[in-house]
């Protein structure tokens, strides 16, 4: 069984590889300017489409990534998306970008088609290798580690790339700042690359027969994470869009703490008081699809600023049930099938997740509020793939204890 310390050592590498998602969006208007001054037009949405694109290629990496892990074992799977990782991330810190003209487009896409190959294997798989060999009464907390040390690589690069801002001037940052935190991104997928080497060689369980490439599995497993992906690109997201109307700034930076320490409260008190993490995530859909429109309407049109603090801590707490579960829920669902589970969730992500940044900007068009509609009515997939799509013979209760 693993310790603690080599579980936080496991998720810190998933903390890093969201880093390196997240600082591509927080360097975005340096690398439109990049690509503007090479006379590249729209060059913000050449940005945007090259984010927008790697989505398309995470699912072959959940299918290719997920084998290997079912047949060679997690810890090399985790091993190879460390290393594809930070070899993308370095090489796109040192691209000699004043030589490379108009092909720096079509460089940035491969090496963020890589990161997303990368990222499609490196969830399922941290899911399967960290819940294979946990109790039943830990596994909440295991759940809400993986997703907080995703936040906590967000908020890393929303500080690193502020503190470089107040540091550097305009035009050392069009110039050179920008790689920096790259570099910083792929030192620290160095770090994970050398933890991942010394893990125990902890080899997948045979999968149960019932359930080998099971495609009813795939389908629940990509019905619950169509909630689980919307919930957490709404909730970041909508910072940026909110934080006009909300009385405290940072904005961004309060939602994704006040998100962070709601995460790992849920998962402890899950796991110390309530009967199985299925139960803590079905709350948490259920809340969200009654109370997330109010809730939202509430943050958007109230004048009162404790009104508007009941409904931003209501969507954090809503939102936590769901996220600090769902990777439990998920390896009930694919129990020892990495496969299932990759193929499944970076499908659903594929879509939902690439999708909701639109869909969100879409709906603040007219109403803000409207988002929380949005929030509510995507609850619904998780209760079809938990209740009603459901394997007849076999209860959430029994597959999570296995």
């Amino acid at each position: 069984m693993l310790s603690w310390p080599q579980r936080l050592g496991i998720v810190s590498g998933n903390a890093f590889e969201f880093y390196d998602i997240a600082v591509y969006a927080a360097i975005s208007p340096y690398l439109s300017h990049l690509l503007s001054s090479h006379g590249i037009a729209h060059s913000e949405w050449m940005v945007w489409g090259i984010f927008a694109l790697r989505f398309l290629i995470r699912p072959l990496g959940g299918l290719v990534i997920g084998k290997i892990a079912d047949t060679q074992g997690r810890k090399k799977a985790l091993i190879i998306t460390s290393s594809l990782t930070g070899t993308a991330t370095l090489l796109m810190a040192a691209l000699p970008v004043n030589i490379l003209g108009e092909s720096l487009v079509i460089l940035l896409l491969c090496l963020q088609m890589v990161q997303a190959f990368s990222f499609g294997g490196e969830y399922p798989t941290i899911i399967q290798y960290l819940h294979q060999s946990s109790r039943s009464e830990q596994q909440a907390r295991i759940s809400s580690l993986i997703v907080a040390s995703s936040i906590i690589g967000v908020i890393a690069s929303v500080l690193i790339v502020m503190g470089l801002k107040d540091t550097l001037s305009e035009s050392q940052m069009q110039s050179y700042g920008w790689r920096i935190p790259l570099v910083i991104g792929a030192i620290n997928i160095a770090m994970s690359f050398w933890f991942r080497l010394r893990l125990p060689a902890v080899l997948s369980a045979p999968p149960s027969p019932r359930l080998t490439n099971d495609v009813r599995a795939t389908v629940r497993v990509g019905l619950v994470s169509i909630t689980g992906a919307v919930v957490f690109y709404v909730q970041n997201i909508s910072s940026s869009i909110l934080a006009k109307d909300f009385p405290i700034q940072p904005f961004t930076l309060v939602n994704s703490v006040t998100l962070l320490m709601m995460i790992l409260l849920v998962g402890w008190l899950t796991d110390k008081y309530i009967l199985s993490p299925r139960t803590s995530f079905s709350w948490g859909l259920l809340a969200g699809l009654v109370i997330s429109y109010p809730a939202y309407y509430l943050l958007i049109h109230s004048h009162y600023g404790w009104q508007q603090w009941i409904a931003f801590m209501a969507i954090s707490l809503i939102s936590a049930l769901i996220l600090a579960n769902l990777a439990t829920v998920l390896f009930s669902i694919a129990r020892n099938n990495t496969t299932s589970l990759g193929l499944g969730y970076n499908i659903a992500l594929s879509i939902f997740g690439g999708m909701s940044p639109l869909i969100v900007s879409f709906l603040s068009e007219y109403d803000a509020s409207y988002v929380g509609a949005y929030a509510a009515l995507t609850t619904i997939p998780a209760l079809i793939g938990i209740y009603v799509f459901s394997a007849p013979s076999l209860s959430l209760r029994s597959e999570t204890n296995t």
